[in-house]
């Protein structure tokens, strides 16, 4: 299965103004937070940001109801960003997914990174990934060619290798 992974356009400020230490992120309930915007500015239909060790993925309502089609795993929780003039207020997702622990082998120039895992199902279309200190929202091909039908705004795809590594794989043959 090829796999992708997502990314906020980083052309788009809109995102960069949200405070991530705000402790709502953390306990998983709904939440208000603030931001600096306009009515009139267009928000990304996903971004992220982190806050010390934590990377907080966050979606519109129109990218949920996409995302929950393809995983059961998900969980998403309700914030309402707004603006700290009280001129608008967006509906955004904070979504949580599996994480698996990975090793990243950086590609050469202009070759895809490659991700060397151990026990995700292989037909997953959707998951995290972390690398040390960085999380990376994981997305397969069928997944990724959706959300690009559907002409959401602000959201890139970087194709990426994964190799599954199974556990009997790494044991000695030769006992």
């Amino acid at each position: 299965m090829d796999y992708f992974i997502m990314q906020t356009d980083e052309r788009i400020a809109f995102h960069k103004e949200i405070n991530y230490a705000h402790p709502g992120f953390r306990n998983k309930e709904p939440f208000v937070t603030f931001g600096r915007f306009d009515e009139d500015d267009r928000c990304p239909d996903f971004f992220h940001g982190r806050f010390l060790f934590d990377t907080y993925f966050c979606v519109t309502d129109q990218l949920k109801e996409i995302l929950e089609a393809y995983s059961t795993e998900i969980s998403m929780v309700p914030f309402f960003l707004t603006d700290e003039d009280y001129r608008s207020q967006i509906v955004c997702w904070n979504m949580n997914c599996p994480v698996e622990e990975c090793l990243l082998e950086e590609g050469r120039h202009n070759e895809s990174p490659v991700f060397h895992c151990e026990g995700v199902e292989k037909n997953q279309y959707i998951f995290c990934i972390r690398k040390e200190k960085a999380q990376y929202l994981i997305v397969s091909l069928e997944l990724a060619e959706n959300i690009l039908r559907r002409q959401l705004y602000g959201i890139r795809f970087i194709p990426v290798s994964i190799v599954w590594r199974e556990g009997k794989d790494l044991e000695n043959n030769h006992s």
